[in-house]
């Protein structure tokens, strides 16, 4: 392990002494300390903070990712072909070893830096959180939106039901020869999506109940829920005017917690209020009964249209490990990224190395974008509109598993947008950041990686 640290240290030092890798941080430097002036946002304490938060940590992801490649590129693919990297193998180190070593080395690099710039991110974002404001409700806003860790949590919907539902009334269409064989699976689709959005519709007079599941405790028994709301009038008053009855009920015994309270709020906006947590919560779970007060007009519902438009948002946590995880997801990205350079290194010159470690990144990044492009999820598409033709279903079939198990997603393992918004960056997401980004890269380099820089000649054998 002594020899693994070596190389490591070396490693770690040569990054120290690169020019490229100071460019980078210089830049970032510069950045981060601008940042806090020059950002203002909507013109709140709250959107300063998070207009910070957000630019600061994304130069950071992104600085250090092109810093990771180009480092990572050079500290094997560089040595090979000034033939610095012959005086190693000489040495009774394995091929083995130097990989584990310039991998450990460039990560302690990574840590370093992130762990400096995350603190000096949160001195500032601390700076700016603490400046003096016209109005109390600004720091208010900051203090319950930002600097804060709230869960989100949203009704249980049962798909299950819904969709059995419209299977079975497909299936009856097909029995009654409404329906072709080829158009089932659009057919269910479509009573899918209908189901779902009555479950959300509450007509005149009507009532709900909307069960919450899986709730952390609050993280202080004086904690506030928000319950943040979109509703749609069906048909749309004159006004745009919806009133909506709520109250918080006993999971168990359906029993009212307290009064009901009557919002009226224009349709199609979100809105929000507050209610205590205690006892609102129990074991885990909790209750809310959503009403439509009879109108003495014409009948008019309301639907809570789209998956965000009825959330339940409480403190559990605070700000400072919420921006720790954050970062250390950053780190397990980089961790990636620099096991796919090193392993790209083994067998390719420098800048072909560092191309093809940027065609990773970048389809990482936009890896929503490449599986919603080539339709996977969209099951029974018809041929006149798949971009593949009679061939699509066998192309997402190989090309959707290959995309989701070769390139991670960057975009749902990162903890920066759910930080700005003051929500809950979960150990779960931060553990399977890690098994997809971390250890993913790992394997790559240190398994394959290592078979393929075993069979290559990194020195022309003399006779």
């Amino acid at each position: 392990m002594s020899r693994v640290w070596s190389v490591a240290r070396l490693t770690f030092a040569e990054g120290v002494r690169m020019k490229i890798v100071l460019v980078f941080l210089v830049v970032l430097l510069l950045l981060i300390i601008r940042m806090p002036f020059t950002l203002t946002g909507d013109g709140t304490l709250a959107g300063r903070v998070q207009n910070f938060l957000s630019y600061s940590l994304a130069a950071l992801g992104v600085l250090l990712s092109l810093t990771t490649i180009f480092f990572s590129c050079a500290a094997l693919a560089g040595e090979i072909k000034d033939r610095s990297l012959h005086l190693v193998v000489t040495k009774p180190v394995s091929r083995f070893q130097i990989l584990l070593g310039k991998w450990l080395g460039v990560n302690l690099l990574n840590l370093v830096i992130v762990v400096l710039a995350g603190g000096a991110i949160y001195g500032l974002a601390y700076y700016l959180q603490g400046l003096p404001v016209q109005f109390q409700r600004d720091r208010t806003k900051l203090r319950e939106t930002v600097w804060t860790a709230r869960v989100a949590a949203k009704p249980i919907e049962p798909r299950q039901q819904i969709e059995d539902t419209a299977r079975a009334e497909v299936r009856d269409r097909v029995q009654r020869g409404e329906l072709m064989p080829a158009q089932v699976e659009a057919a269910v689709r479509a009573r899918i999506d209908e189901g779902r959005r009555k479950w959300r519709l509450i007509g005149d007079g009507e009532e709900r109940y909307f069960e919450f599941e899986g709730l952390p405790t609050p993280d202080r028994e004086d904690a506030v829920i928000q319950i943040r709301y979109r509703v749609v009038a069906v048909p749309l008053t004159p006004d745009e005017i919806v009133e909506v009855g709520w109250v918080f009920c006993d999971p168990d015994t359906r029993a009212w917690l307290s009064e009901p309270l009557y919002t009226r709020e224009r349709s199609n906006d979100t809105h929000q209020f507050l209610v205590r947590a205690q006892p609102v919560i129990k074991n885990g779970r909790a209750l809310l009964l959503v009403g439509n007060p009879p109108a003495p007009g014409p009948k008019t519902g309301f639907v809570f249209e789209g998956d965000e438009s009825l959330v339940l948002l409480y403190p559990v946590g605070g700000f400072e490990a919420n921006l720790a995880r954050s970062l250390l997801m950053i780190t397990f990205r980089l961790g990636l990224l620099s096991a796919v350079a090193l392993f790209f290194s083994i067998f390719t010159s420098f800048p072909v190395a560092c191309f093809c470690s940027l065609a990773f990144y970048l389809v990482c990044l936009g890896s929503p974008f490449w599986l919603e492009s080539m339709g996977v999820g969209a099951e029974g598409m018809p041929a006149s509109i798949d971009p593949y033709g009679v061939i699509g279903p066998i192309v997402r079939t190989v090309l959707g598993p290959l995309v989701k198990l070769g390139f991670p997603d960057f975009v749902r393992y990162d903890g920066v947008r759910l930080l700005i918004e003051g929500l809950y960056v979960p150990y779960v997401l931060v553990g399977e950041a890690m098994l997809r980004t971390l250890v993913y890269g790992a394997i790559l380099l240190l398994l394959l990686g290592w078979l393929i820089f075993t069979q290559r000649e990194v020195a022309e054998v003399q006779v």
